[in-house]
């Protein structure tokens, strides 16, 4: 579910940009709204392994945060906080959905 949200939402900050003229602005938000989307995934994944689940979390977000990065400087160092800034805005999709999923099932 987070990762469908995120994908709309990926493709229509990129609509916006490009309806604007601004297209890094709309790819470097949709890019990160994609990399952020990954969190869940790797989350679960970390849920298998016998470690820490805060020190995954750290090492997960200090990864996505590396990726956009990277990926924000190959759109131009302006579009950095971008880029973060979709990150940011797919963890606050994912504590949604998790939360609407928890209050669901209780």
């Amino acid at each position: 579910m987070t990762a469908a949200v995120c994908a709309a939402a990926a493709l229509l900050a990129l609509a916006a940009g490009l309806a604007t003229g601004h297209w890094r602005a709309g790819a470097g938000v949709a890019l990160g709204l994609l990399v952020g989307a990954a969190n869940g995934f790797l989350a679960r994944r970390a849920l298998g392994i016998e470690a820490n689940f805060g020190f995954t979390a750290m090492g997960r977000l200090a990864l996505l945060s590396a990726i956009g990065l990277g990926l924000g400087v190959l759109l131009g160092l302006p579009y950095v906080p971008l880029v973060l800034l979709g990150i940011a805005g797919a963890q606050l999709v994912l504590a949604v959905v998790a939360s609407v999923t928890a209050v669901r099932a209780s």
